[in-house]
C-alpha cells in the first residue's frame, strides 16, 4: 500500500492535491440527474467525482485487480446518471447482471447481443448494414465492411493455413456475398445461412451435370467487367481444377466453422432488432456477452463495434454540425482480448468530435501490442485519463514510472513513484487504491468504491430476451440461374425471331 499523505507530503513528493485534483472534476451526488458523467476517478464522503469532459480512458489491471467492480460498473452507473447512451462489452455477463435493471428503471432501452447464449439475445444480422449501403448505391462502403466481416474470418484460420489458401478463401467469400446483394431484393434472405446455401453448390465443373455447374452459370450472368467476376475471377479458372478448387473451398469452411455448427447463432444472425441510429438518439445500453472462457465468437464484437462506429459516424455527418445528439460511450472490458478492429486507431482519433466517448480495459500492455503492434501507441496516446491498478509487467511498469517523473531529494532526481510503490497499490473490498494519471496534471493516487456501495446495485437485473425465429427463408441458387438462364433463352429466341423477317 503507498501510505496516505497530507497535502503538504503529496506537494513535496510532486503528486497532485485531493483538492487540485478533484478540481478538474465533476462532483456527483450518487441518484442524482445530470447532463453529462463520466468515469469515476474519486469517492469521499458519499460523492463521486467523475470526468464528464470527452476524454477517452484506459485502465490497466491484471486479474483480480478489481477494474470491473471499482470502474467499469460504477461507470456504467454514473454514465447513466447522464442518461448517456453506452455500448459495452461483457465478457462474463457480470455488467449486465449488475447495472441493467438501474438501467431499465432509469428509462433505458436495453439490448443484448448474447453470444454465450443465443437463444436470449437481440438480433444482429452483420450482413444488413452493408446490403443496405449496397442497395443505397454506396457499394464501396459496402464492400469495404464485407471486407472488414471476412478479414476477421480469415483470421481464424490464419495459423492452420497456408496465405494463398486464405487469400482465394477470402476473395471467394466476399464474392459470394456481393452475388447475394446482387441478386436478391429481399433483405430477409440476406444471412449467412443463404451464403452456406450458396457454397453447397460449389462443386468442379461437368457439362453432363447441371447441378455441377449452377455456381459456375451464376457467376456467368455478371458481366466480365463487374467487381463481382474480378473477385471470383481466381476460383472461376480453377473450376475444372479438382485438387486446388478442393483446398480453397475446404479453407473457406474453416472460416465459416462458426456458423455451421451453430445454429443458434445463425438465427440470432438471420435477422437485425437492432438499431445502430437509435442508440443515438435515445438513451441506450446494448450489451455484447461473450463467453470468456474461449475466443471462438470474440470476433463478432471487433465486427459489431465497427459497424456501429461507421454507422454512428454517418449519422453524425447527417447533421448540421457533425456532431452526435446524444453522447455514446463504448466500454470495452477485456479490449485487448478480442481480435484487432480495424481502423481503431483513427476511430479513437476521430471520435471526440463526433461525440463518441471510448473507455477501454486491458490486462497488460503486451497484450495491446499483440494485437495493434504500433498502432498500440496511438490507442494509448489517444487517451488522456490513464488509470493503473495492478500488473507485473515490467515494461508497463518502467513506462508508468516515467511518466509520473520525478522528484528531488538531497539534490538528486528519483522517481516520484518507484516500481516497487506502483505494485503496493491496496486493493480492498470496499476501498481501493488507483494511480490516476491525467493530461496536464500530476499523478494522483485515487481512493475508489466497490460497485456494491453505490445505490444502484440494489435494483435485481433485467430479464434476457428470449429470441424466438422461425427459420429464415434463404436465397435460391437453382432458382435465381434458373429464371435468369430463361429470360436469357428468351432473348436469344427473339433475336432469332426478328431475323427471319429481316430480309
Amino acid at each position: 500500500m503507498v501510505k496516505k499523505m497530507n497535502n503538504t507530503e503529496l506537494k513535496e513528493n510532486g503528486l497532485s492535491t485531493e483538492e487540485e485534483f478533484i478540481q478538474s472534476l465533476s462532483q456527483q451526488e450518487l441518484g442524482e440527474e445530470y447532463d453529462s458523467s463520466g468515469v469515476p476517478l474519486y469517492y469521499a464522503d458519499g460523492k463521486v467525482y467523475t470526468d464528464n469532459s470527452d476524454a477517452h480512458t484506459l485502465i490497466f489491471g491484471n486479474t483480480g485487480s478489481k477494474k470491473t467492480r471499482n470502474f467499469v460498473i460504477p461507470s456504467v452507473y454514473t454514465m447513466g446518471m447522464a442518461g448517456e447512451s453506452m455500448i459495452i462489452s461483457d465478457p462474463k455477463g457480470e455488467i449486465y447482471c449488475n447495472t441493467s435493471g438501474y438501467l431499465r428503471n432509469n428509462g433505458y432501452s436495453i439490448m443484448v447481443l448474447n453470444l454465450r447464449e443465443p437463444e436470449k439475445s437481440s438480433q444482429w444480422n452483420p450482413l444488413m448494414l452493408p446490403y443496405k449501403y449496397y442497395r443505397d448505391g454506396k457499394a464501396d462502403k459496402a464492400i469495404e465492411m464485407i471486407s472488414d466481416l471476412c478479414m476477421q474470418l480469415k483470421a481464424q484460420v490464419h495459423a492452420e493455413i497456408d496465405l494463398y489458401w486464405e487469400n482465394q478463401a477470402m476473395d471467394l467469400l466476399v464474392g459470394m456475398i456481393l452475388m447475394l446483394f446482387e441478386c436478391e431484393t429481399d433483405e430477409n434472405k440476406i444471412h449467412m445461412e443463404s451464403i452456406q446455401r450458396m457454397r453447397m453448390y460449389i462443386a468442379l465443373e461437368n457439362t453432363t451435370d447441371a447441378k455441377s455447374c449452377v455456381f459456375w452459370d451464376l457467376i456467368r450472368t455478371f458481366p466480365d467487367n463487374s467487381i463481382i467476376r474480378y473477385k471470383l475471377a481466381s476460383i472461376y479458372n480453377l473450376r475444372n481444377v479438382e485438387k486446388t478448387l478442393n483446398c480453397v473451398v475446404s479453407t473457406l469452411d474453416s472460416m465459416l466453422r462458426c456458423f455451421i455448427f451453430n445454429k443458434k447463432l445463425l438465427n440470432l444472425m438471420s435477422s437485425s432488432n437492432i438499431s445502430f441510429e437509435a442508440i443515438a438518439q435515445k438513451k441506450t445500453a446494448l450489451y455484447l456477452i461473450t463467453p470468456d472462457e474461449k475466443k471462438t465468437y470474440h470476433f463478432l464484437v471487433s465486427v459489431f463495434v465497427k459497424q456501429c462506429y461507421e454507422c454512428l459516424i454517418d449519422f453524425a455527418q447527417e447533421s448540421n454540425d457533425s456532431f452526435l445528439p446524444l453522447r455514446i460511450n463504448f466500454i470495452l472490458d477485456e479490449f485487448s482480448n478480442f481480435p484487432r478492429i480495424a481502423d481503431m486507431p483513427a476511430m479513437i482519433s476521430a471520435a471526440r468530435s463526433r461525440n463518441i466517448r471510448f473507455l477501454l480495459i486491458v490486462q497488460s500492455k503486451q497484450q495491446l501490442l499483440a494485437e495493434y503492434g504500433d498502432d498500440a501507441e496511438t490507442i494509448k496516446s489517444n487517451c488522456k485519463n490513464w488509470i493503473y491498478l495492478s500488473c507485473r509487467e515490467l515494461s508497463l511498469l518502467r513506462e508508468i514510472e516515467e511518466l509520473c517523473g520525478t522528484c528531488e531529494i538531497d539534490g538528486k532526481q528519483y522517481p516520484l513513484l518507484t516500481i516497487t510503490q506502483l505494485q503496493r497499490l491496496q486493493i480492498g473490498w470496499e476501498d481501493s487504491q488507483a494511480l490516476i494519471l491525467r493530461s496536464g496534471m500530476a499523478p494522483f493516487i485515487s481512493w475508489v468504491k466497490d460497485f456494491s456501495i453505490y445505490p444502484q446495485a440494489k435494483f435485481e437485473k433485467s430479464c434476457f430476451p428470449n429470441t424466438v425465429t422461425e427459420p429464415p427463408n434463404c436465397f435460391s441458387v437453382l432458382k435465381y440461374v434458373h429464371d435468369k438462364l430463361a429470360i436469357e433463352l428468351e432473348k436469344q429466341e427473339e433475336v432469332s425471331l426478328d431475323g427471319l423477317f429481316d430480309d
